[in-house]
């Protein structure tokens, strides 16, 4: 399964008010990658780190810049590993937390 997908990579900011309190903001950026499936051994790896993977996105490096979350459609996911492929790609391993993790 690889295919075309739209999807946006979420810088987040955190900014103190004046009583103290952090606020969380979260910058969208667009991309377009291709998606791919989930590696058998990925499925195991992930579980232990308290992740259920959902995909691997191939981007160019140019458009990501250390991002920890992603969005497809309204579902928001956590990049929880990432590979380089050559020198101007990148997958991008996303998937969703469970249990306390």
């Amino acid at each position: 399964m690889n295919k075309i997908i739209d999807f946006s990579l979420l810088t987040e900011t955190g900014t103190q008010d004046a009583t103290g309190q952090t606020k969380t903001t979260s910058v969208k950026t667009d991309c377009i990658g291709t998606l791919k499936s989930v590696y058998q051994n990925e499925f195991y790896k992930a579980a232990q780190a308290g992740i259920r993977p959902q995909g691997i996105i191939e981007v160019s490096s140019f458009n990501y810049g250390g991002q920890s979350k992603l969005m497809i459609g309204t579902k928001e996911f956590t990049i929880y590993r990432t590979f380089e492929v050559g020198t101007d790609r990148i997958e991008l391993y996303y998937g969703e937390r469970v249990g306390n993790g």
